[in-house]
């Protein structure tokens, strides 16, 4: 028993002999110096480098090496018996965004801190400075049982353009920023302090905001000052920004604990522009809003107002759970110009617009409300529309009403414009809001057509009638059906293309609507192929049963020729043409009983109301050349009818001159 006994001592000692040098001297700590940075770099997914590991009974220092520049620094006393310890730290980062496999936090630029750690496990004292964002730093953190206890903090000098670019973000705004934390007692569930954090020098940058966000802004200072108290698990707290662009005041009281709140807020912003960098949405012009924020983090309702575009508004907004449950918005006479202005868009158009909306559920699975609108007294700025969509003297007045009801995330409209130009309906349209899939029924009437010639450029007379239906999904398919003209002409369009169908028109009908003279009577097949954004397409029309009218071109010739053409009857007419833009190349043919007219590459430009084209007419198969040019409405027609002039000069001079000088004649009028 005795020498167990002392074997065992013997085991023990020679254990405690070999922990104390593997451990406590410099050999050991030069055996474990390679094991324990293979260690680290096991588990993080950057590695780093042990350069100094020295640890004794009551001393320690360590070296670890990051990116070039970076490194982690740690030099003390301890004590294995009491646990205590007092050991310095110096870390210093040369660039974040090198160490972010490590730290798992998106950051940039350079960081440094150094200080002391100091006490026991019972009690740890931290304090230490930092140099984050050029500021000049100070902070002390006290630690119970490794739990935190209270933290003062005084940061001053805080570069705001150097805190940007250390979250990937524009240095819009230039300044300092000072940070004052004094709390006693951390516990969460009885905190005691204050907090405070003041900004009195920022200034935009001016030339960022016009680089990066496209926002021109006159010189701007901004201030910012938040106080806060905290009171066991309640923050009081008052907030104020304030610049020549916007002021913006929050005041109240926040249970920590119950995620309750009571606040007032009041927001007047005179330049929206000055926000784009935040709300990513390309607004401007000047906003006020004010209101209160009650209840918890189960029911917590935000109701205020507004005089956004000039208008009464009034809203309500409740969540469950901080998320949108009820939502009413009440708003009347907002003016669609400041609208427009607002939103950065030409102001084409003002009027006068109320809304009432309510949103009984958010869930996009159900989601359900109503929206009714209501747009009077509007009317165009024809200057306006002309410079930016080259719409020609476009003054036209305008009304709209539209109820939306959404059940089950599908929304029902019923639309109806009334304007001094057309008139609109659309009674069952219909958005899946999941799906994002629009389907509409539509009726579109114009009681005078000549009143759309601010988009047409051309003068029409008559009135149309149009009903029709629209697709939007992926793509957007549009089929209308129109009555008129005599026939009926069906529509498609398809994203970019149209194509038409028109059967059974009467063209004297369509030139009557052109304003044309009326030059030929019958009744018109064609179909079209045209697209939008080329503007090139072709026309493929048949014409039944014509007859040609009179006109100066008859008239000339009936007198040259002495033939009237407007007796004869041509069963089919075909006309191919290609359009660029409404100008239309053409090829003709077109027989009767004793007439055959052809034309090729005939020119109708609708873009500058003219015609150029030349008309081949065999009459009893003797050719007759008539040019057409010019103005539509009044061209210049011009007849070469020399070979059927000849051919009757050849008739009557056979009957009269003697058989022995018709050869030579013959051979004369070869001349001609």
């Amino acid at each position: 028993m005795k020498k167990i006994l002392i074997g065992i001592i013997v085991v023990v000692s020679i254990l405690i002999v070999l922990s104390y040098v593997i451990f406590f001297t410099s050999f050991g700590n030069s055996l474990l110096k390679p094991v324990i940075e293979s260690q680290i770099n096991k588990k993080l997914p950057q590695k780093i480098v042990l350069q100094t590991f020295k640890l004794s009974p009551s001393d320690i220092k360590l070296y670890i090496k990051l990116e070039k520049g970076s490194y982690v620094k740690a030099e003390g006393e301890y004590s294995l018996f009491s646990k205590s310890f007092d050991i310095d730290y110096d870390v210093k980062i040369a660039e974040l965004s090198k160490i972010s496999p490590l730290t798992g936090v998106n950051l940039r630029g350079p960081f440094a801190t150094k200080g002391s750690v100091k006490g026991d496990l019972k009690r740890i004292n931290i304090v230490g400075k930092t140099d984050i964002a050029k500021s000049d730093g100070q902070y002390t953190l006290l630690l119970k049982d490794l739990e935190p206890a209270s933290l003062e903090a005084n940061i001053n000098g805080m570069h705001i353009e150097d805190l940007l670019y250390m979250v990937y973000q524009p240095r819009f705004l230039a300044g300092t920023i000072q940070i004052i934390v004094d709390i006693p007692n951390l516990n969460p569930k009885s905190l005691d302090g204050k907090v405070s954090v003041n900004m009195l020098d920022g200034v935009i940058n001016r030339e960022i905001m016009k680089k990066d966000f496209n926002v021109t802004l006159p010189k701007t200072d901004i201030k910012f000052a938040l106080d806060a108290k905290l009171d066991k698990t309640k923050v009081d707290y008052v907030a104020d920004i304030a610049s020549n662009l916007a002021k913006i005041d929050s005041k109240g009281e926040v249970d920590i604990d119950r995620l309750a709140f009571d606040i007032k807020y009041a927001l007047n912003i005179k330049e929206l522009a000055l926000f784009r960098p935040i709300a990513k949405i390309n607004i401007q012009g000047p906003f006020k809003t004010q209101g209160t924020v009650k209840g918890d983090n189960k029911l917590l309702e935000i109701l205020g107002k507004s005089d956004i575009a000039s208008s009464i508004t009034n809203y309500n907004l409740i969540l469950k759970d901080f998320k949108p449950d009820v939502a009413k918005v009440d708003i009347k006479g907002a003016k669609l110009a400041k609208i427009l202005y607002m939103l950065s868009q030409p102001i084409y158009a003002d009027a006068s617009i109320d809304v009432h909306a309510k949103i009984k559920s958010f869930d996009m699975e159900n989601l359900s409300g109503e929206v009714v609108t209501y747009v009077k007294e509007g009317k165009t700025f024809p200057k306006v529309l002309y410079k930016e969509f080259n719409l020609t003297d476009a003054k036209v007045g305008f009304n709209v009403t539209q109820r939306t009801i959404i059940e089950n995330s599908i929304a029902k409209t019923v639309l109806k414009v009334d304007s001094t130009v057309a008139k609109a309906d659309m009674k069952n349209g219909v958005y899946d809001i999941k799906k994002n899939i629009f389907t509409s029924d539509f009726t579109l009437f114009v009681p005078d057509l000549d009143k759309l010639y601010f988009a047409t450029k051309k003068h029409l007379k008559g009135d149309i009638k149009i009903i029709g239906k629209i697709k939007k999904d992926k793509d957007l398919l549009v089929m209308a059906h129109s009555e008129t003209l005599g026939g009926k002409v069906d529509f498609k369009l398809l994203n970019d293309k149209i194509t038409k169908k028109i059967r059974d028109i009467k063209v004297t009908a369509l030139t009557d609507m052109l304003i044309y003279p009326r030059v030929f009577d019958s009744t018109m097949d064609a179909d079209l192929t045209y697209n939008i954004k080329s503007k090139k397409g072709v026309l493929s029309a048949k014409l039944l049963k014509g007859r040609i009218l009179p006109n100066q071109m008859t008239f000339l010739l009936s007198q040259m020729a002495k033939f009237d053409i407007t007796k004869e009857i041509y069963e089919e007419t075909i006309i191919d043409s290609k359009i660029d833009d409404k100008v239309f190349i053409s090829n003709l043919d077109m027989k009767s009983r004793l007439t055959h007219i052809t034309s090729k590459n005939a020119l109708l430009d609708m873009n500058k109301n003219r015609v150029d084209t030349k008309l081949r007419i065999d009459i009893r198969k003797r050719p007759v050349y008539v040019k057409v040019k010019g103005d539509i409405n009044k061209p210049k027609v011009s007849i070469d009818a020399k070979e059927l002039l000849k051919d009757k000069l050849e008739k009557k001079l056979e009957k009269k001159i003697p058989q022995k000088y018709k050869e030579p004649l013959k051979e004369i009028l070869k001349l001609f």
